[in-house]
């Protein structure tokens, strides 16, 4: 329901006190498709923690939905309005149609139904 684009940066994965470093194959404002580790397993819960740079860091709260040697697919739970700045930006800036980015954050990603499901 949100354009993936392909992008390709470090960022890690913080389950519990752990910290694991993934690469990111493709994003999304909804998710992510990351590099495989075996601790990262389906139905945990997780923070993917992103550092664009020294002073320019931010964390989205997720959720792991697939991990397979193909790839670890997380979801984005919620995120403050700075994650959401920094995100926003990286997927424009990947896409080859930034304003089709624009235009899908104006409708909900979910409907009611199904959240309800």
């Amino acid at each position: 329901r949100r354009s993936r684009v392909e992008a390709q940066f470090d960022a890690y994965v913080i389950l519990g006190d752990e910290k694991i470093l993934v690469h990111t194959q493709n994003i999304s404002m909804k998710g992510v498709l990351s590099s495989y580790d075996p601790k990262l397993t389906p139905g945990a819960d997780c923070v993917l923690l992103f550092v664009l740079t020294k002073d320019i860091r931010f964390r989205i709260a997720a959720h792991i939905v697939r991990s397979v040697e193909a790839g670890t697919a997380i979801d984005f739970e919620s995120m403050d309005e700075t994650a959401f700045y920094h995100l926003r930006n990286i997927v424009r800036y990947s896409s080859e149609d930034a304003d089709r980015i624009d235009e899908e954050l104006e409708t909900p990603a979910f409907s009611k139904k199904d959240e309800a499901e």
